[in-house]
């Protein structure tokens, strides 16, 4: 293979690179990302807020 081919080839695959990323990138930025509700509340049996830090007060 001459060098001519070779720096061809070269530059094709740079080439090709470059738009491999570009397109990933554009697709990625393009992806819509969903979000489940939050859970609603048990409204007819609440629960009391929990009281995790116990302090001792001597």
């Amino acid at each position: 293979m001459s060098l001519t081919g070779l720096m061809f080839l070269s530059i094709l695959v740079i080439v090709l690179i470059t738009a491999l990323f570009i397109i990933a990138t554009n697709r990625g930025y393009d992806y819509e990302h969903t979000v489940d509700p939050l859970p609603e509340k048990n409204k007819t049996n609440p629960e009391p807020p929990s009281n995790s830090s116990s302090t001792d007060e001597r």
